[in-house]
């Protein structure tokens, strides 16, 4: 009833407008700033006051919106219990700040996958109607629970949920809440069209190698790579992003969340992500408890498994968050994030402990975590050796550990259609093998990531879509998606919250740069018709 009541005193919020000049030197924990705004407690409720930064207030943060220059805005949030409020209450108040912030890109960003996705008429409501029997669920699950610390901070992400739909409402009330599920559920959505509608499954038997590749193209989602120098003196991390172009709505989001509660391991995190989003969905986080979360999506190929997806599970980003927050190792991380497994979104996740990380000496066990999902299935394990043997780690969308890769299919599809879908022998697990490993500085580790030289490259044969940072606008069937971005850290940059962030499709080897003009008919509301192709500090500033 309390978050009942917060709620309807925020929806009828208005902005602060100040009368008389404040003298800010008489209260050192408020100033004044254009780019930021408060919550703060009024006799209705919660409430944003705009231009106002007050670190007595229950949230608090700052929104550059520089998409248009950099490719990139940055949101910085700094949520905590003052009054001793309830963690789930200083959730949402970070939620109705973001939303506040963010609401005009979200409007954007909904509008643009909606008609990326365009679900037909007979396909929409079936899964709005999972979603919200998901979101039922597990809302009266953790309210059921709230003395299990797992529940609770499944509880804390659903109200940053609410709190962030209440945002969006004080600014443009015609955003809906399918708007903002649809959004931080668009992860989900690749396989819960499967799931719900059987005649939308792949079906290796009937498919062709050219359908099999479309539909890599159009869900297989990123590259990561974990590097190791060659005397251990330093650890690289990174990661590039592939999708459509369409979802360039780009936000890096610096949350800090203090409430005193001891489950939650990391009360800061640092993430690449998208206006609307709660989540990182590349993945590419920075934690506060020293991990570092890095993810590629994994097609699932088995029809049978999405008879296991049922709403009375928790989705991935919802997942996500969690073990985000509560773990304070891999194999913590593999827990939390694999209870109540949706089966939707399925990934391959590295998890890499940094508190284990000690330059210049041996690689202590568990320093890099593996896990992978299916629908029923986890796998999972420390794999820490390949960076000591090999000293690089690469993720490519093709599963790693055997029971997965043959559970889901990946083995029939390399044994129908070739090597080139095979762990060992597809195209990026070439170009990895072979330029991994003269990786030794970081200006290099980034560059990797952005490499693509089709035109050149034997393991490419001619084809963009066959790099670390593919182009598929290039292609000979040409589309606007691909390698979109390049997240990467080091072992120090880490430890203080830090990375560098490129928003754009790759220029890597002289290769043209992309605009919207050649794709007017493609959704492509607020963004950029061209991207910067810079690199971003990414530090958070509260």
């Amino acid at each position: 009833m309390k978050t009942l009541a917060l709620v309807l005193g925020c929806l009828h919020a208005s902005k602060l407008k100040f009368k008389e000049k404040i003298d800010f030197s008489t209260f050192p924990e408020v100033s004044s700033c254009d780019n930021c705004a408060s919550v703060v407690e009024t006799v209705d409720g919660l409430t944003v006051k705009t231009g106002l930064l007050d670190k007595t207030a229950i949230a608090y943060g700052t929104y550059d919106d520089t998409l248009n220059t950099t490719g990139w805005g940055v949101l910085n949030i700094h949520a905590h219990s003052v009054n001793n409020e309830f963690p789930t209450t200083v959730f949402w108040a970070a939620g109705l700040l973001e939303g506040f912030f963010t609401a005009e890109r979200i409007k954007q960003n909904a509008r643009n996958m909606e008609a990326y996705w365009n679900f037909s008429p007979e396909k929409l409501p079936v899964l709005q109607k999972f979603f919200e029997e998901q979101a039922a669920w597990a809302r009266n699950t953790s309210e059921y629970n709230m003395k299990d610390p797992y529940w609770l901070n499944v509880a804390n992400v659903m109200q940053q949920f609410e709190g962030l739909y209440a945002g969006v409402q004080l600014v443009d009330p015609s955003i809906t809440r399918w708007d903002v599920t649809m959004l931080n559920g668009i992860g989900d959505l690749i396989d819960l069209e499967r799931a719900l509608f059987p005649q939308s499954r792949p079906d290796l038997n009937d498919m062709t190698d050219e359908q099999l590749t479309l539909l890599e193209q159009k869900s297989g989602h990123c590259s990561a790579l974990v590097r190791v120098t060659p005397g251990f003196e330093d650890l690289f991390m990174g990661h590039s992003s592939w999708f459509t172009y369409s979802a360039t709505n780009r936000i890096f989001k610096h949350y800090t969340f203090d409430t005193n509660e001891p489950s939650i391991a990391a009360t800061s995190m640092s993430f690449s992500s998208y206006a609307g989003y709660l989540e990182s969905l590349d993945d590419f986080y920075v934690l506060s408890s020293g991990l570092v979360m890095l993810q590629t999506t994994i097609n699932c190929l088995n029809a049978t498994l999405y008879d296991l997806v049922t709403p009375q599970s928790l989705l991935s980003w919802q997942r996500v968050r969690v073990a985000n927050h509560m773990a304070t190792s891999g194999q913590e991380w593999a827990d939390y994030s694999m209870r109540y497994n949706s089966g939707t979104y399925n990934n391959q996740y590295m998890v890499i402990n940094n508190n284990l990380f000690k330059p210049n000496e041996p690689l202590a066990d568990n320093l890099l975590w593996v896990i992978e999902q299916m629908p029923g299935h986890v796998g999972a394990g420390d794999e820490t050796d390949y960076l000591r043997m090999g000293g690089f780690w690469p993720s490519y969308n093709v599963p790693f550990f055997p029971e997965i890769y043959n559970v889901s299919g990946n083995a029939a599809a390399a044994a129908k259609f070739g090597p080139e879908k095979s762990y060992e022998l597809a195209p990026r697990a070439k170009i990895f093998r072979r330029d991994a490993g003269n990786v030794n500085k970081f200006e290099e580790f980034k560059d990797i990531l952005r490499y693509n030289d089709y035109l050149n490259d034997e393991f490419a044969n001619g084809d963009p879509w066959k790099a670390i940072c593919s182009r598929g606008d290039l292609a000979s069937n040409p589309s606007p998606s691909g390698c979109y971005d390049t997240k990467a850290t080091t072992y120090k940059d880490a430890l203080s919250m830090e990375s560098w962030a490129l928003s754009g499709p790759t220029l890597s080897h002289d290769l043209p740069k992309f605009s919207w003009k050649n794709f007017v008919k493609n959704p492509h509301e607020g963004l950029p018709d061209a991207f910067a192709d810079i690199f971003v500090h990414m530090k958070p500033s509260l």
